[in-house]
């Protein structure tokens, strides 16, 4: 009997204990308190809406409270005047997907809530807004709200269907059944990609018939007409209308070009080839890293006045895995240079394994539904590396003092078999190459990573500026080092006493008076890099005399040495013709030829 008991009370126990926990690990849902105050904008502010891409009103509202000290979500919610938001016309989060306490709302979003709202294009009138607070399952919206009273834009209360390019600047030509059509990226809107002729005009149309309505371009205005339009000058143009707000945005496509993350830089530039559709091909060749190969990609899209990435629109983090021309994997969104956190690595692609070393074609598609792009091994046959060295080497492209006529490259000086150097001026952000000759069949090389590569690739550097650029065919190596500055160093007293300019093809030059301390006549050249490193340079020819009247040539030779300006004071130095110390005097550096020299005269 004493055991049963002990059973039953055994088993109540543990239904007590078990209803127990039931109870104490419930959901129970966090309350969140409504917003008590709106700030911005203030009731009754009256806002005339434009037509503008960043035109937007600021809304600001008093932070709610949570009961378990997190931080609540928010929505703006509209309705008419009158309205109490059961039904509203328009929902909008907050900034930051909706945790900020303020929103950015563009004109373009009032516009529409002032049409939901029933004004017409051009209308005034008011609207009213207060904010949803959120935490979890729990919501309160405020019991605060405020006026706004909108101006609607001049719209088109009518939008077509479809839109088309035609007249003698487009690709189609004069002939409206050839006209070019546009693709709808969202309601309302419409945009191309494509080339127009300068000088020459073009117009809109919603049909390719004689029926067609027509309508042309005013400035950042759409109109209902048959205007004409022009550009003024030959280009691929990106033109997006919005007849919502009857307005355009008409930017010039300088260049698209495959960017490869890892490289952060542009391996390979996409021609256009009409119809919104930009193709390439060059080499990739993944980057090897401890834990395997990086095959990451996106595009880089420059227009006239900034830069711009495309990447994936669904933010994938694998290789294509047998994906088709037409699979959402390649579908491709527009991004800010410097958007998120890591841009350099955001809303990329990876190649797939076939194309590592390969040869490799780019295609992108600005038409149809979905802007999209895709990836195929190319038809060229892959670059060889260098199997001989060239006997010369010169140095060509945008970016070089000889720009991109070949015939008037520079011209590396030959070191030793397979080993090049040059000093130059580079532009920063545009292209160079080097060349085996000056000719139009010269075979050229890049630089990948410090290691020179045979083929057109790409070779850039971040920024104008003097270079000091080294090739070695025997290892492929490069180095690449910026000049800060060339002077002429006085070894009394230590320091510079006359500054030397780049004046071009490899000579530095400068022209002041020269007034030693002690009027100590021994000197040599100090050459500072952009990283602040020095470098002397002393004579070849390692004497202890005064050039003279009519020196040898060799006595000018220079070489560079192992001492910098901290060390070895007094080996490998000129002396001071008299005549120089206290007059106005030229000294010219020249880095070209089979020995690098300088001279020192006086000036009248």
């Amino acid at each position: 009997m004493k055991t049963k008991i002990t059973k039953v009370v055994a088993l109540f126990t543990t239904l007590a204990i078990i209803f127990s926990c039931t109870e104490d690990m419930e959901y129970r849902d966090t309350a969140v308190s409504p917003v008590n105050q709106l700030y911005e904008p203030i009731s009754g502010k009256s806002v005339e809406l434009v037509a503008s891409a960043t035109a937007s009103l600021f809304f600001e509202w008093e932070a709610a409270k949570a009961e378990d000290s997190g931080s609540p979500l928010y929505e703006i919610v509209f309705d008419k005047e009158g309205g109490n938001f059961s039904n509203p016309l328009y929902k909008v989060l907050s900034d930051n997907n909706g945790a900020r306490n303020y929103a950015t709302i563009s004109h373009k979003t009032l516009n529409k809530i002032g049409a939901a709202a029933g004004l017409n294009s051009g209308e005034t009138g008011t609207i009213i807004w207060t904010v949803i607070a959120s935490r979890g399952l729990s919501t309160a919206m405020s019991n605060v709200s405020h006026k706004l009273t909108i101006t609607r834009m001049l719209g088109f209360a009518e939008v077509p269907s479809q839109l088309f390019l035609t007249g003698e600047a487009t690709e189609g030509g004069s002939d409206i059944s050839q006209a070019v059509p546009c693709s709808s990226p969202e309601q309302e809107t419409f945009e191309i990609f494509t080339r127009l002729k300068g000088g020459k005009s073009y117009k809109l149309v919603d049909k390719t018939n004689d029926n067609a309505n027509y309508f042309y371009i005013d400035g950042n205005r759409i109109v209902e007409g048959e205007g004409e339009t022009t550009v003024e000058k030959d280009g691929i143009y990106r033109i997006t209308m919005d007849f919502s707000i009857a307005s355009v945005s008409i930017q010039e496509v300088k260049s698209v070009g495959v960017f490869f993350c890892p490289s952060n830089k542009v391996i390979f530039e996409l021609s256009y080839k009409g119809n919104g559709i930009f193709e390439g091909e060059g080499k990739v060749t993944f980057k090897q890293e401890s834990w395997g190969k990086d095959q990451r990609y996106k595009l880089l899209m420059s227009y006239s006045d900034k830069d711009m990435y495309w990447g994936t629109l669904n933010d994938v983090d694998s290789s294509p895995n047998g994906a088709g021309q037409e699979d959402s994997y390649y579908f491709i969104k527009e991004y800010g240079i410097n958007e998120g956190s890591e841009p350099q690595w955001n809303h990329k692609w990876k190649f797939d394994n076939q194309f590592d070393g390969s040869m490799t074609k780019v295609t992108v598609k600005f038409n149809g539904a979905n802007y999209t792009h895709f990836v195929s091994l190319g038809d060229g046959v892959s670059p060889e590396e260098p199997e001989t060295t060239p006997k010369n080497l010169f140095l060509t492209g945008e970016a070089s003092e000889g720009g991109n006529d070949i015939s008037k490259a520079m011209q590396y000086n030959k070191l030793g078999e397979g080993i090049f150097e040059i000093f130059t001026r580079l532009q920063g952000g545009k292209t160079y190459k080097m060349a085996s000759s000056q000719e139009a069949d010269a075979k050229f090389f890049y630089i990948e990573d410090g290691e020179i590569k045979s083929g057109d690739g790409i070779t850039t550097v971040e920024k104008d500026g003097i270079y000091r650029i080294k090739v070695d065919f025997s290892n492929k190596s490069v180095i690449t080092k910026e000049i800060k500055s060339m002077g002429l160093w006085h070894c009394w007293d230590r320091n510079v006493l006359l500054d030397l300019p780049y004046i071009g093809n490899g000579v530095f030059e400068g022209t002041g008076t020269i007034s030693p301390s002690n009027n100590d006549n021994r000197y040599k050249l100090l050459m500072v890099y952009a990283d602040d490193s020095e470098l002397i340079w002393g004579t070849k020819n390692d004497t202890d005399v005064v050039p003279g009247a009519n020196p040898d040539p060799s006595y000018f030779y220079i070489m560079e040495t192992n001492d910098n300006a901290e060390a070895g004071q007094w080996e490998r130095k000129w002396k001071f013709n008299d005549g120089i110390i206290g007059n106005n005097t030229k000294v010219r550096v020249i880095f070209t030829g089979e020995n690098y020299t300088h001279s020192i005269e006086p000036v009248n």
